[in-house]
């Protein structure tokens, strides 16, 4: 009967927290900022020359697009990123929605990686 109860919890805490990953860095992250500071470039590219520091994936557990934007906010903004590049969303048939970004920093004028 307890394990029944301990992964009765584990699939509860998993959902309330939705299937998130650490982001996946590739660049240097910089000192944690506000994540209201953090732009969400959707569906728009950024208009500025920007790097990369990490691709952030979510899998499900987020019932609207809003959540799932915040909490990619959240991520981006703990590695020091000023934007968010959303390269893909989804809907899932369980009314759940997926999506992956890039959490980016962008440049001074006439810095051209992107």
């Amino acid at each position: 009967m307890n394990n029944f109860f301990a992964t009765a919890l584990i699939m509860l805490l998993s959902l309330l927290s939705g299937c998130v990953q650490p982001p996946l860095m590739v660049g240097k992250a910089g000192p944690a900022v506000s994540p209201e500071q953090v732009v969400v470039y959707f569906p728009d590219r950024p208009r500025c020359n920007f790097e990369t520091l990490a691709h952030i994936q979510i899998n499900g557990g987020y019932l609207s697009l809003e959540s799932m934007f915040r909490k990619m906010r959240m991520q981006a903004a703990a590695i020091g990123a000023d934007g968010l590049y959303v390269l893909h969303t989804q809907r899932m048939e369980i009314r759940e929605y997926l999506g992956n970004a890039k959490a980016i920093r962008c440049l001074p004028a006439g810095n051209g990686v992107t």
